[in-house]
């Protein structure tokens, strides 16, 4: 699979030009962007979450950054939790099991974005598989997230230093 049917169609409607990026087989964004050799930082990934009325928010933030959800309940007065892995597929039917896409919507779920994204010259979207990356330029990224709503809602996260030691974190 090359991409999700539902996030081909979401492109196409909107005329938005792409190009996929192949890579290897991998389970998280931030992996998908070390096999694809681009920056982290390019990587869009989407975060289900959750609140107490069952409606979804997928919040998007750059694959080495993690979303702040204290912040997101702060600022919209719900509390949202991070949604269970069988929830999603019940969501993301046309998706590989734990492969969300970053465009939510295709899938009309409820958006908010990270500002550094939409500061990037490029972005790389997750596609609905573990084996592809959907390239987009500023423009073509901006016209996707037409009318999504966009804060700073991502912090640093840890990751294993160089050596995958785990004893040392380095702090990106």
């Amino acid at each position: 699979m090359a991409m999700a049917i539902s996030i081909g169609q979401f492109l196409n409607s909107r005329n938005i030009d792409f190009s996929l990026t192949h890579h290897r087989h991998t389970d998280t964004s931030f992996s998908s962007a070390v096999s694809a050799h681009v920056p982290t930082t390019q990587v869009a990934k989407a975060v289900m979450l959750i609140d107490q009325n069952n409606e979804y928010l997928m919040a998007v933030v750059p694959s080495n950054r993690r979303v702040m959800i204290d912040k997101i309940n702060r600022m919209t007065g719900k509390q949202y939790l991070l949604v269970s892995e069988h929830e999603l597929s019940n969501v993301f039917q046309d998706c590989e099991p734990g492969a969300v896409p970053t465009l939510g919507q295709a899938y009309q779920v409820g958006m908010l974005i990270d500002d550094m994204l939409l500061e990037q010259d490029e972005i790389y979207l997750e596609s609905g598989d573990h084996e592809n990356l959907i390239h987009l330029d500023r423009k073509q990224f901006h016209k996707a997230m037409q009318n999504v709503q966009h804060q700073n809602i991502s912090g640093y996260r840890m990751i294993p230093s160089q050596e995958h030691d785990r004893r040392h974190w380095d702090w990106e």
